[in-house]
């Protein structure tokens, strides 16, 4: 396997899946800052709007768990190179959408794409460097950030400079169909294992036989559900429980983000030094203290937290990965799509939930969902941790 590895060009499939992935972070961007231009081009309220990015969630994340499962099954360029052309074409046809029906099959489009990039590009990366797959994957998720840095920056010109949001969707498209050509007509593409159905069963029964595997599925369920919240509610958070101003709050989110892209470049060195359990128990645990003082703090306190927070969730999504990589390096393809397929739900149902509570008390109530995610996910992890400690040591003992 290693021998057929290193005859891939992988500098190219590499930085192809670095830019697919900052695609997606720039593709989510790209629609919620040009959310107000979109309402106004298909002539839909709120509510409608909303069920647009609920279509696009429900593509992700049932595709998600999808290129998971095929991963296994197919090459793996094939499933990137499908998920790029899927969120080109609707992107594009986001823009020319005639009616706010097609406008909702082009957000399906746009959600299949990006959960079949974030499976493949996962499980691809994992595949091609088997020796330091932490390391790799939070060099990936950075680019994530990187895209979602610059997407709101992009198409906030483009609106402001004549209301051009279109070019923006134009532009991602053609980036899409250029990066979909490189995984479809690349050669010697990464060997699979090719399983068949009566084993893909298998490896089901399997892992959801094995208790740790269900332990990395919650905690990234909390996790990744509980970023979501402070990404969405946070600046809501800030300036109704806190009274801070809109643009201190503004500012704060963009230094979480920020510190999110730093958070895992960060993250990338310590799995050189550290064991992939050390560092998500220690990220637990400061998200746990971090939330506290952003509840309990004073205005600039609270400010000062949420904006650094960002470090303490920055690495856990793909350390989980590639923790879960390294202890079920037979079954990666399907057990990376399930850990994105839970950090979506975990991000609906805690985004839901928070909005509940918020909504028979105040946010200040709602963010106290967050805490207790956080705190439950740091109970579970801190109890198990030795055994998942030990599996870890054993794995890596056994690759070497």
């Amino acid at each position: 396997m290693r021998q057929l590895i290193m005859t891939i060009n992988r500098p190219l499939i590499t930085v192809a899946s670095f830019i697919s992935l900052a695609c997606n972070g720039l593709a989510l961007t790209f629609i919620g800052v040009s959310l107000p231009a979109l309402q106004q081009h298909l002539e839909i309220d709120i509510v409608q709007a909303g069920m647009l990015m609920a279509w696009l969630q429900a593509g992700l994340t049932v595709c998600a768990l999808l290129g998971g499962f095929f991963a296994d099954r197919v090459q793996r360029e094939w499933i990137i190179g499908t998920g790029c052309l899927s969120l080109g074409l609707g992107a594009v046809f986001l823009c020319i959408a005639p009616s706010y029906a097609y406008s909702l099959v082009a957000a399906s489009s746009m959600g299949v794409g990006l959960g079949l990039i974030l499976s493949g590009t996962n499980t691809l990366l994992v595949s091609m460097y088997t020796s330091h797959k932490g390391a790799i994957l939070n060099i990936h998720h950075v680019f994530f950030g990187v895209g979602s840095i610059i997407g709101p920056a992009l198409m906030g010109v483009l609106i402001i400079r004549g209301n051009n949001w279109q070019a923006g969707y134009y532009g991602a498209g053609l980036l899409l169909f250029i990066l979909a050509l490189i995984f479809f007509f690349s050669r010697d593409k990464v060997p699979i294992r090719g399983k068949n159905t009566s084993q893909d069963i298998g490896s089901l029964r399997e892992l959801f036989a094995a208790g740790r595997f269900h332990i990395i599925l919650w905690v990234n369920f909390l996790s990744m559900g509980s970023q979501l919240v402070i990404m969405l509610f946070g600046v809501t958070f800030l300036v109704q429980a806190k009274q801070c101003s809109l643009g201190e709050a503004g500012a704060a989110l963009s230094v979480f983000s920020l510190f999110i892209v730093l958070g895992r470049l960060a993250c990338s060195r310590l799995t050189f030094s550290f064991n992939h359990t050390s560092i998500v128990l220690t990220m637990l645990w400061l998200q746990v203290i971090m939330l506290l003082l952003i509840w309990r703090g004073s205005g600039w306190l609270a400010l000062a937290v949420l904006a650094v927070s960002g470090f303490t969730f920055s690495g856990m999504y793909p350390t989980l990965m590639a923790l879960t990589s390294m202890l079920f390096p037979d079954r990666d393809g399907i057990s990376l799509g399930l850990l994105s397929t839970m950090g979506g739900l975990g991000a609906i149902v805690l985004c839901w939930l928070t909005g509940f509570v918020a909504g028979l008390s105040h946010i200040g109530i709602g963010l106290m969902v967050t805490i207790v995610a956080c705190g439950l996910g740091l109970i579970m992890f801190q109890v198990y941790y030795p055994m998942l400690s030990r599996w870890e040591s054993q794995s890596q003992a056994a690759h070497e």
